[in-house]
């Protein structure tokens, strides 16, 4: 796929139109405004015969032979059930829902090979309590977040009734209530199968703890996990 020429970005009088109205841009010049946000924007992916290019809650959809810009939208997801084919995607995301905290280093791909962390997906879809959601990108359909459960003896486990939570966003798509509505959607599917709680485990330093005192989460306990951090462990009633 080619890369994005900058001064070849233009429009029709159509794609102008649709930018305007969905970025409500009502005074800009558009194709002005989509050769300067390309360049300052957060990444960029190359699918089918698009390029979508993010960056600050945006998505444009360029095509790639031509680089008209076809639309810009917000940055929106559509959350479902996850299907046996999402599993594929765990473990990226399970690597993703890794806490680092400030100053601590990035770990390898290879730490979620670790039995205390794979226990989070191995054999996903085997066993009671394996159930999920994840957002898929509007524009883009790529899944950019998940939030699944499972019934195991890990860190945030409380008893063999209760499902243990895990959320993963990938990261240019946080901070866009993606994770309210995976969360939302999980635990309406939780409810529909039979379950009266869920337990998850956080680290007491982790900012997510905010995130899910807000959802209804409150903290029954401490642990330390692996590698010695202190994590809070947090239950919500269905």
């Amino acid at each position: 796929m080619k890369k994005i020429d900058i001064e070849k970005i233009h429009t029709t009088p159509m794609g102008e139109e649709r930018i305007r109205r969905n970025l409500d841009l009502q005074s800009v010049d558009v194709v002005s405004w989509c050769k300067e946000f390309v360049p300052a924007a957060d990444f960029m992916i190359g699918l089918g015969k698009n390029w979508y290019v993010y960056g600050s809650g945006v998505v444009l959809t360029i095509n790639a032979s031509n680089f008209s810009v076809i639309t810009a939208r917000k940055i929106s997801a559509k959350v479902r059930e996850m299907q046996t084919s999402d599993y594929v995607c765990l473990p990226e995301f399970l690597y993703q829902a890794i806490y680092i905290p400030e100053g601590e280093i990035l770990p390898p791909r290879e730490i979620i090979n670790s039995p205390n962390i794979d226990i989070y997906i191995k054999n996903f879809g085997t066993q009671p309590g394996d159930l999920g959601v994840v957002a898929k990108c509007q524009v883009s359909e790529q899944i950019i977040g998940a939030a699944w459960t499972r019934i195991i003896p890990a860190y945030g486990h409380i008893n063999n009734d209760t499902p243990e939570l895990a959320i993963s966003i990938l990261p240019p798509f946080r901070s866009y209530g993606i994770g309210t509505k995976l969360m939302s959607k999980l635990f309406e599917v939780l409810r529909e199968n039979g379950y009266s709680q869920t337990s998850l485990s956080v680290q007491k330093d982790n900012p997510a703890v905010r995130f899910y005192q807000r959802l209804g989460y409150t903290v029954s306990g401490e642990r330390l996990d692996h590698a010695g951090h202190e994590d809070y462990l947090m239950i919500k009633e269905l």
